[in-house]
């Protein structure tokens, strides 16, 4: 009699790096990205739209860590997006990804908060980097 057996959900929480929203709305890229940070350790969430990220971020927003938010998103632009995060909760860490990223876009970006900036395609050991430089502070 060993007892109940283990819970996977909270034996991989209790072992998680950390928890990331991946919002993008290319869905085989939201594969990757999910299955790459899922292998480094973080638990993840994802979102495939501006008002599903809004959403999930709501629902979510004590546990999750840092975002990771494409900005070309259907429904609501990413950029859109992160100032409603902002809304619910002012320091929001977001990483910013975007295949083409307007020079104005960007700096009303960085003056809303945002710490990192990537241009697709991604390169994801610098993605990894990145989160794990923004739960070290």
């Amino acid at each position: 009699m060993d007892g109940p057996a283990p819970n996977p959900s909270s034996n991989q929480r209790a072992t998680s790096r950390g928890t990331i929203l991946v919002v993008e709305d290319e869905q085989l890229m939201l594969c990757l990205l999910k299955r790459t940070f899922s292998q480094q350790g973080y638990e993840v969430l994802t979102a495939a739209d501006g008002e599903e990220a809004i959403e999930v971020y709501r629902s979510h927003k004590e546990e999750i860590d840092v975002v990771l938010l494409d900005i070309g998103l259907p429904k609501i632009s990413g950029a859109d997006g992160f100032l409603k995060m902002k809304e619910e909760k002012p320091d929001v860490r977001v990483v910013i990804a975007s295949g083409y990223l307007e020079p104005q876009v960007k700096v009303e970006m960085l003056r809303a908060g945002g710490k990192h900036f990537f241009s697709k395609p991604y390169i994801f050991h610098e993605m990894i980097d990145a989160v794990e430089r923004l739960l070290k502070r």
